[in-house]
């Protein structure tokens, strides 16, 4: 959901949630938009510290995390980290496994 919301108008309203929601979610779909928006908004998910939010890049990073082992080391941010990075492969990393245990990605 979060890259969907990332592609901006392409996922606008129940698309977002489009078979991506658990049906024990907790959150509406409204409350799935302005979530991830925060998240853009207050620069959280500028995982690389470019200074911008974009699908293929921070978005791209995070899905590629939650894969786990399969994106280790550079594999992570290959093609996807900002050429004006602000964070480190290995910062990211870090920043994505500590952003997930203090937000639910999902």
């Amino acid at each position: 959901m979060v890259i969907r919301k990332l592609f901006g108008s392409a996922f606008e309203g129940d698309k977002l949630t489009d078979k991506a929601i658990s049906n024990t979610a907790t959150r509406s779909t409204q409350e799935i938009h302005d979530f991830i928006q925060s998240g853009m908004d207050e620069k959280v998910l500028d995982v690389d510290g470019y200074g911008s939010v974009t699908a293929l890049g921070d978005g791209l990073m995070v899905i590629r995390k939650l894969f786990g082992s399969a994106f280790a080391g550079d594999a992570l941010t290959s093609k996807a980290m900002s050429t004006d990075a602000t964070r480190t492969t290995d910062e990211i990393h870090d920043y994505i496994a500590a952003m997930s245990t203090v937000y639910t990605i999902s």
